[in-house]
């Protein structure tokens, strides 16, 4: 039987809004390029291509995908990217061709990004119109649709059609509210305030918003998130503002706290809950304080993808004290599906391609299940340190999937797209089901009355689900 699923955070619009600036697309057709319809699976290239360079030269969110998948709800993250990305250290002056080589942004997208003119708060509204443009609409040469929902209550009504995926909007940086693209520029954040308002009183207000990327934004100090080297050295450059104070000796800086409150504050519109992904790990240290003086400690913290230190010790991921923080706020944590942050690469350096050679030959289960155990070793730290604080409660109830597909990640093999949910879903069962035969699980078997398969329904749609209505 296929598990329903909901995926925390996708980056669904990232690849086809930016061929959208072609004017030989039409993202109104499924078989254009610029429509967040259209699928291009990998071929045997491609993986082989990602394989040795770790970048993903076809699409693994859109919408087409998603249904194969069997994913009822997405939450879409709206991104305008930085102005960082469109700098590489390498060939700075081909970087139309480089980034888009990387990122299948489009040329035409990173021009428009490098423009002078650029501005991060009419790129939002744009790429927010650009998901828009569908909503319960057919494309030309398609057969379904999409609905936006708006909250928790139309989104329980929406997903009684099982005909129609359902959206929900998000947004990746807190740049995104500079008017500009210049952030250390503070006459560009004279409007954040107007800025906060007007995205809170969209039809379709976003459910949460990081406050870091992957750049410095003037708000507060990020974690390196961008591992890709070339040539011995970081084909981009985030030391800027990184993992560093960057106002009075302070992660966070007094606009970035006016930012928090503005998301969090409800007299200007609907309360928008804050993702601590990409934050510094002193950074979100300043974070929990500051809420626990504004007393925010009954608003549930979001860490909308990501992994544990357990197995990659890097700032981007997670401690127990993140861990705590958030099940103590009755928050909810998606573990994404980057083999990066997941682990794999780590104390494995120069045996990735021996890794993946010696696995060709076995069979889809066996290399299901070699891969699926990435994602299953991070959810069982997770799990096992929430039954260690409260061994009377459901221990696995802040986990869901937050894959992060086309964020320019480098996917696990046997999961590359979202077309790939069911298989891991059904590793996952046998994973789960391994731990609790193998007799020395630290979460007792069918704990609560929990069994594998209720775990799974859990982990791939339910918690998401019920985190979804209660706080949306």
């Amino acid at each position: 039987m296929a598990f329903p699923i909901i995926d925390f955070n996708l980056h669904s619009t990232l690849k086809p809004y930016g061929q959208s600036f072609y004017s030989n697309e039409n993202t109104k057709d499924a078989s254009s390029e610029a429509c967040i319809w259209h699928s291009d699976p990998p071929s045997i290239g491609d993986e082989a291509f990602e394989n040795i360079l770790g970048f993903p030269p076809y699409t693994q969110s859109d919408f087409g995908t998603l249904m194969k998948g069997g994913v009822n709800v997405a939450i879409v993250s709206l991104y305008p990217i930085e102005k960082g990305f469109v700098l590489p250290t390498l060939l700075p002056d081909l970087s139309r061709y480089t980034v888009n080589w990387i990122s299948m942004f489009g040329r035409k997208r990173v021009d428009d990004i490098k423009d002078p003119n650029f501005s991060y708060f009419k790129d939002l509204n744009k790429e927010y119109e650009f998901l828009k443009s569908l909503h319960q609409a057919f494309p030309a040469n398609g057969k379904s649709k999409y609905n936006i929902v708006k909250n928790g209550s139309d989104l329980v009504q929406a997903s009684s059609n099982k005909e129609a995926l359902n959206i929900i909007v998000s947004i990746e940086g807190a740049h995104v509210f500079c008017d500009g693209h210049d952030v250390t520029n503070s006459a560009n954040w004279n409007n954040v305030e107007a800025n906060i308002k007007q995205v809170k009183q969209w039809d379709f207000p976003p459910f949460f918003v990081t406050l870091n990327h992957h750049f410095y934004n003037g708000l507060a100090s990020h974690a390196q998130s961008l591992f890709v080297r070339v040539l011995g050295r970081d084909l981009f450059d985030q030391v800027n503002g990184m993992e560093k104070p960057i106002e009075n000796g302070k992660f966070i800086s007094t606009l970035g706290l006016k930012v928090i409150d503005l998301l969090y504050q409800t007299t200007n519109g609907k309360r928008v809950l804050v993702d601590i992904k990409h934050m510094a790990k002193e950074t979100r240290k300043e974070f929990y304080a500051y809420r626990k003086s504004k007393q925010y400690d009954n608003i549930p913290i979001v860490c909308s993808h990501g992994a544990v230190d357990s197995f990659y010790n890097h700032p981007i991921n997670l401690s127990p004290d993140d861990l705590t923080e958030i099940y103590n706020s009755k928050g909810i944590f998606g573990i994404e599906l980057d083999q990066r942050v997941l682990g794999y690469n780590d104390g494995e350096k120069g045996k990735r391609f021996t890794n993946w050679f010696k696995n060709i030959f076995k069979s889809d289960k066996e290399t299901d299940l070699i891969w699926s155990e990435y994602f299953w070793k991070n959810i069982k730290t997770v799990a096992e340190h929430c039954y260690s604080l409260n061994p009377n409660d459901n221990p696995w109830k802040m986990l869901c999937l937050g894959s992060d597909l086309d964020g320019i990640i480098n996917p696990l093999n046997k999961f590359r797209t979202a077309a790939d949910f069911q298989n891991l879903a059904n590793a996952l069962l046998k994973d789960i089901q391994a731990y609790w035969d193998a007799g020395n699980s630290k979460i007792p078997a069918n704990h609560l009355g929990i069994d594998a398969h209720d775990v799974v329904y859990q982990i791939m749609y339910a918690n998401a689900l019920n985190f979804i209505k209660v706080n949306y």
